[in-house]
């Protein structure tokens, strides 16, 4: 079993679905001072954090996840569980006294999948988190994927992955924006994959000042624009365009992302080509799509090998 490095945040969740629409309710009471009130049809708590979540795609898909992480307290008697019935490898996850919560993320989600985030890092910024020179099996990795976390924290754990050679997928999120220019450059200078959506791809140009060839030059980049499909960009080579996997069903979008990087990761480590891996990718996002909790969808390696076969028959 391939073993992948997963350094990011393990969070709890709150997820709100909103029986509507934020625009038409931006539309019929304007807001003032982002002065919101919600009426949600309904709540539900869940297992979360962006790394976590990763490693939760893989681990379903045969592969060994390997997660850096820092908890509070309350991981004992909220989460602990949930993984260890996974069969998750927690030898990693550190669990600081000295924080009461673990990260803490609140989403609110619209009929249309828009979403309003709150997120509280809680002992995500511990500076008791282990580094990859502690990973007993660190000489059988070959990937390792740095998924959104503060910058000080990404860029040490960078550092510790780039000591062992290992090919590092820099993964910045939504928190990209509060990086400077030197913290960006820094991490793509010790990474050589660039996984953002749309947003956050414009976001990254601006913030580190390169251009997108520059970027594209020494990375291979891949942005994901929902339900219209993904891009991948790399050097001296036209753009690959895939299309979103079909969804029957969408009942939340929160984790799609984090399920895109699980099904890349795979087709990776099945050296498929980069179309593959993208469409490996969408396919494991919609599957996650079709559920309440971004850690209960069921799917295994050949299933989702089927799918593509099925869905976008192209060889890969």
């Amino acid at each position: 079993m391939n073993s992948v490095i997963v350094c990011g945040s393990l969070a709890i969740d709150t997820l709100c679905s909103y029986d509507g629409s934020f625009a038409d309710y931006e539309e019929q009471f304007p807001t003032t001072g982002l002065n919101i009130s919600l009426q949600l049809k309904g709540m539900h708590t869940g297992f979360g954090g962006c790394g976590m979540n990763i490693a939760y795609g893989l681990l379903k898909l045969g592969i060994n996840p390997l997660p850096i992480t820092v908890a509070g307290r309350n991981y004992a008697e909220q989460y602990e569980a949930h993984l260890k019935q996974l069969g998750m490898d927690t030898r990693y996850i550190v669990v600081d006294q000295d924080y009461e919560h673990s990260a803490t993320c609140i989403i609110y989600s619209d009929q249309d999948g828009n979403q309003i985030t709150a997120f509280h890092s809680g002992a995500a910024r511990s500076s008791k988190r282990l580094s990859a020179d502690q990973i007993e099996e660190i000489a059988e990795v070959e990937i390792a994927i740095l998924a959104p976390e503060d910058a000080p924290i990404m860029i040490r754990q960078a550092k510790d992955l780039n000591r062992h050679g290992l090919s590092v997928i820099f993964d910045p999120g939504q928190g990209l924006s509060a990086f400077s220019k030197e913290e960006i450059r820094t991490l793509l200078s010790l990474s050589q994959y660039v996984v953002v959506n749309s947003h956050e791809w414009e976001i990254l140009r601006t913030n580190s000042e390169l251009s997108a060839e520059e970027i594209i030059d020494t990375h291979l980049v891949i942005v994901t624009r929902g339900e219209d499909g993904v891009e991948v960009y790399q050097r001296s080579e036209p753009p690959i365009f895939v299309e979103a996997a079909p969804c029957e069903q969408i009942i939340d979008p929160t984790g799609c992302g984090d399920a895109f990087r699980a099904g890349y990761i795979f087709g990776m480590l099945r050296k498929q080509s980069v179309r593959g891996c993208a469409e490996l990718g969408c396919l494991l996002a919609v599957r996650n799509l079709a559920q309440l909790d971004s850690q209960l969808y069921e799917i295994t390696a050949a299933e989702l090998l089927e799918l593509q076969s099925k869905t976008y028959n192209d060889g890969s």
